[in-house]
């Protein structure tokens, strides 16, 4: 009815608009009903009559009170007439009659029972009472375990609404369930019944403050653990007991303190850095950044500095440095700590709220060469430096600055672990696979320590920690590379999906299985172009000073050493099938560079496009997809099934709008989401039971996308695509 109205106010003749109006203003007054003029003479009850009908009723009972020409009333006939000539009268009763409020419907607004108190609370039976405060205890307890601040998440609805400390039944639920509150349907409607407001809101005030007292009660009488949560009992105080005295044996020894350290509860990143240890380990981080993806640093600075001062303001210099992290293979992250020491280096010292972004690339570009090495002919670059090469991860410890003791223990540790897999024959690339979900090579310290108890491998704390110093950084516990120098014949073929080596197996030489796909010029290609239109990366820069006569081809060693350079991580079988498909006609110990380069570059422009001025040039469009999101005949059957059966849901309900939940749930605005949050999204909108279990697997799997080191569901698609099917159904003609 709204896209009707619209079409009446803004059509190009506002004389049917000015009729509408006019009769809305005569149903105001007379207090008409249009649908008992018309609902006695539709017989077949299906809300459309014919003209004569529909005229007479305008030009019989309603003119008096309407008093239409016979004009207006012939382009109201226009309008809602059907293709079969007759009359659409349901429609322009709606459009007319429902503008009109019945304000006789609506229930008081202020019926008395309202109290000021925001603490107000209903009253339950002493029974519900006892009930309410046993769940309220329990919720307070898993609110106070994990640290949970419940009021914010109903204070931003309150931003918005304005409803005075109450929100809707609807809200109260996604927020319980977005903290991990999991409640059975008779505890929610318990809840509801005690803290119900106004018959339609929840007042959260009433319920943040109920878990605060129960948590000081709690906390008063001694219930809760040093971790917050209940004691076993509900002792009413503190138990104090006298242990007997037992043998102390590491009196008088060595304390474990001082060989190993200090072990925090929380993680390294965590820790509080030295200044400038930490500012030493941030510049080598970025400088490993720059030499990994080839940045050119001077490119993100430069556009802010048009008169080439070398002087650009705090803001800009933010700017750039969130520029410079970001790149096509990987992103670095650096907190507002670390931009602030790197702000305090290189600010200006004549102007303080200008920063020095020259002498900043200098000290970057330095993983590359020296600064006017033309001035030091004798000097011998080493690129890269060797601290930027063995700069271990964020979190890491540098293991050739560790102590001698943790470092011989390590060494046993292994040497003991390596005696006992290969004495029992244990597999534990398995058991530290079940664990690593995201599929990242790292799992958390607890999961290493239980994967090494559930294959009976028992090591002392120290060793343990021994252990986690060598292979624990920021993303967890390093087991690929433990598993590495663990066993590292076996974990290859683990790896390459081969069966366990045997006695006949090593007695052959192993062959290595060149892939397809890695002799395919097309997909190798196609690798290329979508790394050139990410990463803006020209090809012909890496290749043309290898070629001092401009020849237009260069070595096959040359060759290699470009490709290298331009960083498009190929494997040696593409690079050689690259080499040999380019290769120079006349010369086949070289590489025409400049065909490879126009074969390439048709990704961003294409060649000779002057000799053609009507041709439109196309944009190469990088493809995301990959083995993530493979499907076969049966899993693409099921996929379309679940979109036709989500697509007609959708239209069928008419407000079940999936965007405005994905977008709740996508925090960082990416326009991906956890595959968890699809079913969450279905079931906000009631569609969680029109796909089966197996279809949202494969809809997951069909609109996966690679994130990081793991996989997320991309929801704009899968939206876009339901738009579509929507879209194409209705204009389907019959």
């Amino acid at each position: 009815m709204s896209k009707m109205t619209q079409t009446l106010s803004c059509g190009k003749d506002s004389t049917l608009w000015r009729t509408c109006n006019k009769i809305r203003a005569a149903i105001f007054h007379e207090n008409i009903c249009l649908w008992d003029y018309y609902k006695p003479i539709d017989i077949q009850k299906n809300g459309l009559i014919s003209e004569s009908k529909f005229v007479s009723v305008l030009n019989g009972p309603l003119k008096q009170c309407i008093g239409l020409s016979d004009h207006e009333i012939a382009e109201l006939a226009d309008f809602f007439r059907v293709p079969d000539g007759r009359i659409y009268y349901k429609q322009f009763c709606e459009v007319l009659q429902c503008s009109v409020p019945e304000f006789q419907q609506n229930p008081p607004l202020v019926s008395g029972l309202e109290w000021e108190d925001p603490f107000h609370t209903n009253r339950l039976s002493m029974s519900e009472e006892r009930r309410l405060q046993l769940m309220l205890c329990k919720i307070a307890t898993l609110v106070n375990v994990r640290r949970l601040v419940i009021r914010p998440y109903f204070q931003d609805y309150e931003l918005i609404a304005k409803n005075g400390g109450t929100v809707t039944i609807g809200h109260f639920a996604r927020v319980l369930s977005f903290l991990g509150i999991l409640l059975s349907a008779e505890d929610f409607q318990l809840l509801l019944k005690k803290f119900l407001k106004d018959s339609y809101t929840v007042n959260y005030v009433a319920f943040v403050a109920a878990l605060d007292d129960v948590i000081k009660y709690l906390d008063k009488h001694e219930m809760l653990d040093l971790g917050g949560d209940l004691l076993a009992q509900f002792p009413g105080r503190a138990i104090i007991a006298e242990l007997p005295k037992l043998p102390r044996p590491e009196i008088g020894t060595v304390p474990v303190a001082e060989i190993f350290g200090e072990q925090s509860a929380f993680h390294p990143v965590l820790r509080p850095p030295v200044r400038g240890e930490d500012l030493r380990r941030v510049m080598l981080r970025v400088q490993r950044h720059v030499l990994a993806n080839r940045v050119r640093t001077a490119d993100f600075f430069k556009e802010f500095d048009p008169f080439n001062s070398g002087r650009i303001t705090a803001s800009q210099f933010r700017r750039g440095l969130d520029q410079l992290g970001i790149s096509g293979i990987n992103r670095l992250y650096l907190s507002d700590m670390e931009i602030d020491m790197i702000l305090t280096v290189y600010r200006d010292p004549n102007d303080n709220a200008r920063m020095c972004w020259k002498r900043f690339q200098d000290d970057v570009d330095q993983v590359f060469t020296v600064k006017n090495l033309e001035k030091m002919p004798d000097h011998r670059v080493v690129a890269p430096p060797p601290q930027v090469l063995e700069l271990p991860r964020r979190g890491a410890v540098s293991w050739h600055t560790t102590g001698a003791e943790v470092r011989d223990l390590c060494e046993h540790v292994l040497q003991q672990i390596k005696y006992k897999v290969a004495g029992r024959r244990i597999l534990l690339q398995p058991c530290f696979h079940d664990y690593d979900r995201p599929n990242n090579g790292h799992v958390s310290r607890a999961q290493f320590r239980q994967c090494l108890a559930a294959h009976g491998l028992l090591c002392s704390p120290e060793e343990l920690y021994a252990l986690e110093q060598r292979y624990c950084s920021d993303v967890g516990f390093n087991y690929a590379w433990f598993l590495t120098e663990l066993e590292p014949a076996r974990t290859d073929h683990l790896q390459c999906g081969d069966v366990p080596v045997t006695e006949e197996s090593k007695c052959k030489p192993p062959k290595h299985k060149e892939q397809d796909k890695e002799k395919n010029i097309v997909e190798i290609l196609a690798k290329i172009k979508r790394q050139i239109v990410c990463r803006g990366i020209r090809a012909v820069e890496f290749m043309r000073d290898f070629d001092v006569h401009n020849q237009q081809c260069i070595s096959r060693e040359n060759f290699w050493r470009g490709l290298d350079n331009c960083g498009f991580q190929l494997t040696p079988t593409e690079t050689e099938t690259i080499m040999d498909v380019f290769a120079s006609p006349l010369r086949r110990d070289a590489v025409d560079y400049a065909r490879f380069r126009d074969a390439v570059e048709e990704a961003v422009s294409q060649c000779c496009l002057h000799r053609a001025p009507l041709l439109v040039p196309l944009q190469h469009l990088p493809p995301r997809d990959g083995d993530h999101n493979l499907l076969d005949y049966e899993e693409r059957q099921a996929v379309s099934r679940a979109l036709q059966k989500l697509a007609r849901a959708v239209r069928e309900r008419g407000d079940a709008n999936l965007l405005p939940i994905f977008q709740d749930y996508d925090r960082s605005n990416c326009g991906s989401v956890s595959r968890d949050c699809l079913a969450r999204a279905l079931a906000v909108r009631n569609l969680s039971t029109t796909v089966t279990e197996e279809e949202l697997q494969v809809l997951a799997k069909c609109f996966a996308t690679e994130r990081g080191m793991r996989h997320e569901f991309n929801y704009r698609e899968f939206c876009h695509t339901l738009d579509l099917l929507d879209t194409a159904t209705i204009n389907k003609p019959f």
